[in-house]
């Protein structure tokens, strides 16, 4: 008897040891990333072109400039004076290559830039992180070329578009603490995502990246089942924008059982909290809309209505693909107006035919 009581006891501590563990164990959240090219002297300064001892130009580098909102959700504090929380970029090899291309070296290898950090994070605190790297400049210094000489203006185009291609690597003292993938912090969105709901949805589909949204869901819909057997084969796969995404929305296993059987919807991400502003539906069948004007777009034919209701003005559009149809309502107001919707339906016809 006394020796199942010692035995119940040791597994108590081993089980309160593990929860004591778990619980203090580093619960960072990557709130918000951003990063743009700039060329201004207030945040890179300027360089010096040296001719033997002296000055005789100043320039002002281009550079890419990060910034890091990050949030502690954890009981204890990270990081401290022995040993501070400090962060490094970690980018993916076309990120790499696409900067030894356009400025002839890789920006991340070193620090060439600036850098701010707390060193400490406390419970429920949210702290901003900032660094910049210096790329080099367009101006053509011929003989003092001491700053690296960028090239073309399209070649800087596309390593913009891949400026998220990196990890966020966060270390209290010597230790890995977190790691986030910026592209899904600043898009929420993924190719291997994609991918897996191509698989589901039976066909190729196209979600636009959008600066200053990100996804906040993702899922698809399947055929409904009457009497034991599936009705058609038409499937949805819905994706929803927002500008500020917060916190996912936890289901329990009751609201996960009912999505999964009784609406027949897979869900793949999310769902995070924040107002929907992009509602998009794809599907492997065509579809129309009633009652609905039509321009044409990149030569193809998209039905649409604006609505103004109380909550705002609204744009439903629709239109059909080789593979696939798309049923999108936009909330239009000043900061996405009815050119950009223009531009995101551009972007879907134009990535379609390239797939």
């Amino acid at each position: 008897m006394l020796k199942r009581l010692l035995l119940i006891g040791f597994f108590l501590m081993i089980s309160l040891f593990a929860l004591v563990s778990c619980t203090n164990k580093p619960s960072l959240e990557l709130v918000e990333v951003s990063a743009q090219f700039v060329t201004d002297k207030s945040i890179s300064g300027q360089t010096g072109i040296m001719d033997g001892e002296k000055v005789i130009k100043y320039v002002t580098p281009t550079v890419i400039s990060y910034t890091f909102t990050v949030k502690n959700n954890g009981i204890q504090n990270v990081g401290d004076g022995e040993k501070p929380v400090r962060f490094k970029l970690e980018p993916s090899e076309q990120l790499r290559l696409m900067l030894q291309v356009t400025s002839g070296a890789d920006a991340f290898e070193k620090l060439n830039g600036g850098y701010t950090a707390v060193p400490e994070i406390r419970p429920d605190e949210t702290v901003k992180y900032s660094a910049f790297y210096e790329l080099g400049t367009t101006e053509d210094l011929g003989a003092y070329q001491q700053v690296p000489l960028l090239t073309s203006k399209e070649q800087l185009e596309q390593l913009n578009k891949r400026r998220f291609d990196a990890a966020l690597i966060i270390t209290a003292g010597d230790e890995e603490i977190a790691r986030f993938d910026l592209h899904t912090a600043a898009f929420g969105w993924t190719q291997e995502l994609q991918q897996k709901m191509e698989k589901e949805l039976g066909t190729k589909m196209v979600v636009p990246l959008w600066e200053g949204y990100q996804v906040k869901f993702a899922a698809i819909q399947h055929p409904p089942v009457v009497n034991n057997q599936q009705v058609g084969n038409r499937r949805v796969a819905t994706i929803v924008y927002t500008d500020q995404r917060g916190p996912l929305i936890d289901l329990n296993p009751e609201q996960k059982r009912q999505l999964e059987s009784k609406q027949r919807r897979t869900v793949f991400y999310g769902e995070f909290e924040g107002k929907p502003l992009i509602r998009m539906e794809i599907s492997n069948e065509r579809g129309s809309l009633m009652e609905a004007r039509v321009q044409k777009i990149d030569g193809v034919e998209v039905e649409f209505q604006i609505k103004e209701v109380e909550s705002g003005k609204f744009g439903i559009y629709s239109f059909n693909l080789e593979r696939s149809s798309y049923f999108i309502t936009f909330r239009i107001d000043e900061s996405f107006t009815q050119e950009d919707v223009v531009e995101f339906i551009r972007r879907i016809i134009t990535a379609s035919h390239e797939k």
